[in-house]
């Protein structure tokens, strides 16, 4: 593989498996943050809403002139996987793969040059929700960077050479996928939680499909689901106001007026039976846990995201690592995390152990999920948790581009102008009561379900 085929393969595996779950490592969350010079951190300078002149492009913006950056990340909503038509599974991961590929004047190899020589970064990406892009430059080369981001979005070149390379890198992740348990847990969950849902289906895909997508496809899909009206914008660096309401209106007002429609319905996850497992030959046996959760933007909210840091979230210090890992040997990792997409909210979680320890290691996941709904947590776990969650939060922002898409997700999720200057303080205002009234709702035995792949027989 050569250098352009290898920069190929990372975009096109970003740009279609952004959505598939995996399986963490373990961590010490008290050691990540202990030293951190961000811990003091602090967004001095207020999130401003722009509206471009000509188009009423709308963004959020965090001017920060400390160094000549810029980094501007945007979400065209309902345009990922579950947008997709019959027959062509696949296709957003595709387009997202192909637009930042060649576009204009431009063919592949000219267009990597020149992202190389002016040290430009341009990706999209597709989940199950949205289509997403973004892109990083000096401020000195912002004209040419986002002259050739609005190529991309406006003329696209879908060359006959590039698409069959995608597609054929595409059906190789596809068939790696088949070979990976972990995945094909995430697949085989998917499928039970949701069943004939968008969210059910492969987010990379079905191989007939794949093979059959075409160019014609692809900008169709582009046309028809990337428009103003579904566009987010996210911008934070050496940017000023004045010259991020020009750049809106010269880089997306030639896109379509319309977007995507959003007429997917909403769906909560089949919980029924408690307890599935489905056998393979694996040294391991695997679990993926699921129930049902709460919205970004609902009241119990951060009383459910610290009563979940306390069971699962906080690496090797929660209380599942300590009862199953530290306590018992029994796994490398155990954890419980929250998932929030467009259309249904979920308590997620997993762990792996050898057959003759996974049931025991079943016992315990569903003995302390149990105790967490009715006993709750402890006046000093809230307070270490909180404690913890409020130090930790700028090592998010170490690096431009997660600010921008933060802009993104606050629009998204409708968590407000000023979340980054009141993050904290919604995090410690919660009180004892809120976590374990949110914890007695959530963590019931009769909103959990386990899904295993392994040895049972």
């Amino acid at each position: 593989m050569n250098k352009k085929q290898a920069f190929g393969a990372i975009m096109l595996t970003a740009a279609i498996v952004a959505a598939v779950l995996y399986f963490r490592p373990s961590f010490n969350a008290e050691e990540l943050v202990k030293n951190s010079e961000l811990g003091g951190r602090t967004f001095s300078r207020p999130v401003q809403e722009i509206v471009s002149p000509r188009y009423g492009i709308r963004a959020y913006l965090l001017e920060d002139d400390s160094n000549p950056i810029i980094s501007l990340s945007f979400s065209f909503a309902a345009a990922g996987s579950r947008a997709e038509e019959k027959g062509q599974a696949g296709l957003a991961g595709l387009t997202a793969a192909l637009l930042p590929e060649a576009a204009g004047d431009l063919k592949s190899s000219e267009f990597k040059e020149k992202m190389e020589n002016y040290a430009i970064s341009i990706g999209y990406s597709a989940d199950k929700d949205d289509l997403s892009g973004h892109l990083l430059t000096v401020k000195e080369y912002a004209p040419v960077a986002f002259g050739m981001l609005k190529d991309t979005l406006t003329a696209p070149r879908v060359d006959r050479a590039d698409l069959k390379r995608l597609k054929k890198q595409m059906l190789a992740l596809l068939e790696s996928q088949s070979e990976n348990p972990g995945q094909q847990l995430s697949l085989t969950a998917g499928r039970e939680l949701f069943g004939t849902h968008p969210y059910g289906a492969n987010p990379l895909g079905i191989k007939e499909d794949i093979e059959n997508l075409s160019g014609k496809d692809v900008k169709k899909y582009a046309k028809l689901h990337l428009g103003r009206s579904n566009l987010i914008v996210g911008i934070a660096g050496d940017m000023t106001a004045t010259e991020a309401t020009a750049m809106l209106d010269d880089v997306f007002g030639a896109l379509p007026a319309e977007g995507a429609v959003d007429d997917t319905v909403v769906v909560k996850p089949d919980l029924s039976g408690g307890f599935s497992y489905h056998n393979a030959e694996l040294p391991q046996n695997m679990a993926y846990a699921a129930a049902e959760g709460t919205r970004r933007d609902a009241a119990d909210f951060y009383p459910l995201y610290i009563a979940n840091y306390i069971l699962g979230g906080s690496g090797l210090s929660s209380r599942l690592n300590l009862a199953a890992r530290e306590k018992e040997g029994l796994t490398y990792g155990i954890y419980t995390g929250l998932s929030v997409l467009d259309k249904t909210a979920l308590i997620v979680g997993g762990f792996s152990a050898t057959p003759e320890n996974f049931s025991r290691v079943v016992e315990i996941f569903g003995r302390e999920w149990k105790l967490m709904g009715e006993k709750g947590v402890s006046a000093r776990e809230l307070e270490e948790a909180k404690n913890y969650l409020i130090a930790s939060n700028n090592l998010r922002f170490a690096d431009i581009t997660n600010i921008s898409n933060m802009l993104v997700y606050m629009q998204k999720e409708n968590i407000g102008i000023d979340f980054l200057q009141k993050r904290n303080q919604y995090v410690a205002r919660v009180t004892l009561e809120q976590v374990n009234r949110a914890a007695a709702r959530y963590f019931r035995p009769e909103n959990l379900k386990i899904i295993s792949l392994g040895k049972f027989n």
